[in-house]
């Protein structure tokens, strides 16, 4: 019997659609959230709708379910996500809930979470297999554009993997899940990651979270800056202005683009991007330009920077691909855009 999931087609009268919108979760943290959201009748499922299974069963689905995220992030050229336990707990929590309410919704607790403290993107997606299947759900988030963007997005570095295994027969309406699945994925700046990050469900080895040291000569151990990303580095006034580089130059965007995060002594936060129609320009994502341009989805929304900051009058602007120009106004502090 061929995979079913929760969706107008194989549920006439339950709504389902993709959400994906840009919200602000602080004035530093820009947050994907992308998924299915289904709304459907309250019913509340029987406290035996939710089946017991081993710790080693568990473990094994998680990392079969990894595995086949990362080939697939692979084969988009692109750097595996690690697995945190700490994560999973707020993704269990998640994938608990939708069984016990009988929909497949969003709240926003993978935002609010202490544990997913620190993170600058943020993404969660659900799923659901009437044959008990892990591959059904990673298969259903590949083909599904809404839920691919989080599997593919090359900010995510760190996923939760909540599995909650059921019984066939909800309580309340009879639909026959045997098994729901969470990812919650984040990228953190830096090595923010949680202390419990590491490459394997089962075993692998942490990853090591102690911040880097201050350079302390030419040969301290720096993410390279290279390419057309060095060259705006430098013209902009290299470490002294723009701050050290605080991760690798990481690709995957749209139209081909890659990107690089710096952070100064004073605590501005910079993007340089490159696109071979743009060339580099940078995104102070710490002001107000810049966190306007995260909300709006990144380059997804105005596009990429053509052009630094400027002054213009009473106003800081800068110009995007997509035709907008960002203003933000030193008198007022408010920041908007015109096409």
């Amino acid at each position: 019997m061929p995979p079913r999931h929760l969706s107008a087609r194989t549920r006439p009268g339950v709504l389902h659609r993709a959400l994906s919108t840009l919200t602000a979760a602080s004035a530093a943290a820009a947050v994907l959230v992308t998924g299915s959201l289904v709304t459907a009748p309250g019913a509340d499922a029987a406290p035996s709708d939710i089946v017991s299974v081993s710790s080693g069963t568990r473990n094994a689905d998680a990392q079969k379910m990894l595995g086949q995220i990362n080939s697939h992030r692979a084969s988009r050229g692109l750097q595996p996500v690690k697995y945190s336990p700490s994560l999973s707990g707020i993704a269990q929590g998640q994938s608990d809930r939708l069984v016990r309410q009988e929909v497949i919704d969003h709240s926003n607790t993978f935002l609010t979470d202490r544990r997913a403290a620190g993170y600058d993107a943020a993404g969660e997606i659900h799923a659901l297999s009437w044959q008990n299947s892990v591959t059904d759900l990673t298969t259903w988030w590949k083909n599904s554009p809404a839920h691919n963007k989080v599997l593919t997005d090359p900010r995510m570095e760190v996923v939760g993997i909540g599995l909650t295994y059921v019984d066939g027969q909800l309580g309340g309406n009879g639909q026959g899940w045997r098994l729901v699945g969470t990812v919650d994925s984040y990228g953190f700046p830096g090595a923010g990651a949680p202390a419990d990050t590491r490459s394997s469900v089962t075993g692998g080895a942490v990853a090591p979270q102690m911040k880097p040291a201050p350079p302390t000569g030419a040969a301290a151990a720096l993410p390279p800056v290279t390419g057309g990303i060095r060259a705006r580095y430098l013209a902009m006034g290299g470490a002294p202005v723009v701050g050290a580089p605080v991760a690798i130059q990481r690709g995957g965007l749209v139209d081909g683009g890659i990107y690089q995060n710096f952070r100064a002594a004073n605590g501005a936060r910079h993007k340089i991007l490159w696109t071979a129609r743009t060339g580099a320009h940078a995104v102070k994502e710490s002001g107000g330009i810049g966190q306007a341009w995260q909300r709006a989805g990144f380059e997804r929304g105005w596009g990429y920077p053509l052009t630094e900051e400027y002054s213009a009058g009473s106003e800081v602007q800068q110009r995007f691909s997509n035709g907008y120009t960002a203003h933000w106004s030193r008198t007022t502090g408010r920041t908007w855009v015109t096409r």
